[in-house]
């Protein structure tokens, strides 16, 4: 078995260059690519630019606006099949140089979260053949099916590029409803999907596992497994406090993650979690009030929501508990912060 890298909430958050891929779909499509990164406070200017990973609050817009510009439902299927080979960095190479699809798929299940930490991936395999699955470990809200649809359509067009050709003998899982627009996975690869599983999975076939990469070459593989490994070794070695941050920033609206669900994503127990963050002088609370405290400003200042909606995406029931926190916060009224001028 291939476990996950041990990267966990420390580099939460989705690659710039997808959002940048994205913008290219839109324009082929003829739509109106600046208003939809507009929606997500993006502005292409910066984003070509900027290396900093897209939170949960700019991924869900970006997506929600992007898919109903298109209307295609589907769009995270084209997202992640069309993006090159390239914009999956080390990763992809270390793939595609790899001897076999066994070897490349061990690449992917070990480094995928370099790209996207959505999910934390394993490889079992038995007598026959292996499978390559996922488990959720960033919750993006509304944009859940598109974040899984592009991460599957980019393990496809990998695994594609390494064999030289779509393989034989792969089954896809999906843990959702068919919808619709199911015909849209097998335009994508022709394989088996089924739906309404338990996990995302990809199944191979033995003799599968054993198919050579054309582009395989061992120095070359093993040159980008280093430079993988290094990347993951700088992630694992910030602090706590740093995690813990990442990882309440990347929380979806309304839907902040208890202590114990951060703790389980830093791959430690909660008990240790709390002493950690006490020996770096922090507490779980103390960086959850900061978190909502910078996000009720934000969304207060810059988002056309009423007070009752921006209570609701910090995770106050009551609105009266909101407002009375935020005059703790700031010294006046949510409706005062509002109307204030920025600082």
């Amino acid at each position: 078995m291939v476990s996950p890298s041990p990267v966990s909430a420390g580099r939460s958050g989705v690659h710039p260059v997808y959002a940048r891929l994205l913008r290219m779909l839109l324009e082929r499509a003829d739509v109106d690519s600046g208003r939809v990164l507009a929606s997500a406070h993006l502005q292409w200017d910066t984003l070509v630019r900027d290396e900093t990973r897209l939170e949960a609050d700019t991924v869900v817009c970006l997506v929600q606006s992007a898919v109903a510009a298109t209307g295609k439902p589907w769009l995270g299927l084209d997202l992640g099949w069309q993006a090159p080979i390239s914009a999956h960095g080390d990763l992809a190479y270390a793939a595609v140089t790899a001897p076999d699809l066994g070897a490349a798929l061990a690449v992917l299940a070990r480094y995928g979260v370099l790209r996207d930490d959505t999910f934390a991936w394993t490889l079992n395999g038995n007598a026959q053949g292996a499978t390559l699955q996922a488990v959720r470990r960033t919750d993006w809200g509304a944009a859940n099916a598109f974040v899984m649809d592009t991460v599957v359509a980019a393990f496809l067009r990998v695994i594609e590029a390494s064999v030289g050709q779509w393989p034989d003998g792969v089954r896809l899982d999906l843990p959702i409803p068919k919808p619709p627009w199911a015909a849209q996975y097998a335009r994508v690869a022709p394989m088996e999907v089924r739906f309404a599983q338990p996990a995302l999975a990809f199944t191979f076939a033995r003799a599968t596992l054993a198919l050579p990469c054309i582009g395989a070459d061992a120095q070359a593989h093993a040159n980008a497994c280093r430079a993988c490994e290094a990347a993951i070794s700088a992630i694992a070695s910030i602090s706590y406090t740093q995690k813990v941050v990442r990882a309440l920033a990347t929380a979806a609206a309304g839907s902040y993650p208890q202590l114990d669900a951060v703790a389980a994503r830093c791959g430690v127990s909660t008990r240790t979690l709390m002493r950690q963050l006490r020996a770096e002088g922090a507490s779980f609370q103390a960086l959850l009030d900061a978190d909502r405290k910078a996000r009720a400003q934000w969304l207060l200042r810059q988002r056309g929501l009423s007070v009752e909606e921006v209570a609701a995406q910090l995770g106050y029931a009551d609105t009266s508990n909101f407002s009375r926190t935020v005059r703790r916060w700031f010294g006046v009224t949510p409706r005062a912060l509002r109307q204030a001028p920025p600082a």
